[in-house]
């Protein structure tokens, strides 16, 4: 790997970190985070500092295949890639191994031009909008049962007594959704509390913190799996607690791995229940 390349790469995550401290920077990460659900956590900032309006990213050659060329003049989105090699065991088997890492140049689709390329999505889901949000009783029932057959139980009930939406309650591994609210609230809420239910390693910490994981994993999921409009249900103000650069990188790779156990979830479920 080039030194300074990689100088610089690093020199950009180190300033994209610094970033999660504001409520802005972590929005901008988590909508990247949304579109690039599968990528890491240091490449997902990398390309939220780079081209935080990036759709769909891939490298030159993988364009090239889906009949896409690189616009001339581009330039491309620095991320890292495994170096791997391949070596033998004690038992004298080749196995592939972690070398290290290395400087990568992907591009977004929009530095690209070519015939239009279906965007992969989740199988169609019905989608009702209103003026008020997302409302939609077919996924609402999809979701319920994907925490069902994660294990979970859900239960409904028409009120709360100090107006919560809904609540997890970790000794039963139960989910409560209140139906006087919306069927678009009970999605939200629904994810909000699957984000919860899979989040046992920080069960003990500050609950400002607990809902800030909670939230944005919810948010990660529900925008970048069903296109939900969920931004007005995730405006953190982080920096209102006082927490520090290094405590949020650490936080947003622990929302990461949230959002990827209640992603696998609801993809299982959902296909299971087509």
């Amino acid at each position: 790997m080039n030194a300074d390349a990689r100088a610089q790469v690093l020199e950009s995550l180190t300033r994209q970190v610094e970033q999660l401290r504001t409520s802005h920077g972590w929005q901008q990460w988590l909508r990247v985070a949304a579109q690039f659900r599968t990528y890491s956590l240091r490449n997902q900032l990398l390309i939220a500092a780079q081209r935080p309006d990036a759709t769909w990213v891939a490298g030159y050659r993988t364009w090239q295949q889906l009949g896409r060329q690189v616009n001339r003049g581009e330039h491309g989105i620095a991320i890292f890639a495994p170096l791997l090699r391949r070596e033998r065991s004690e038992a004298d088997e080749p196995q592939t191994v972690l070398a290290g890492f290395r400087v990568v140049r992907v591009f977004d689709i929009t530095q690209t031009h070519g015939p239009e390329l279906p965007i992969p999505t989740m199988p169609t889901v019905t989608d009702t909008r209103s003026a008020a949000g997302v409302d939609n009783p077919v996924l609402l029932k999809r979701l319920t049962a994907a925490a069902r057959v994660a294990g979970l139980s859900v239960e409904t009930t028409p009120n709360s007594p100090d107006g919560a939406h809904g609540w997890y309650d970790r000794e039963t591994n139960t989910i409560t959704l209140v139906t006087r609210f919306s069927e678009a609230n009970q999605i939200r809420t629904l994810l909000h509390e699957l984000s919860h239910a899979n989040d046992a390693a920080i069960a003990d910490e500050p609950r400002p913190i607990r809902e800030l994981v909670a939230e944005s994993a919810a948010f990660i999921v529900g925008t970048g799996v069903f296109g939900l409009d969920m931004d007005d249900a995730s405006t953190f103000y982080v920096t209102s607690w006082g927490a520090y650069a290094a405590l949020l990188q650490d936080l947003a790779e622990h929302v990461h791995q949230v959002s990827e156990r209640v992603e696998m979830i609801v993809r299982t479920a959902i296909e299971v229940t087509q």
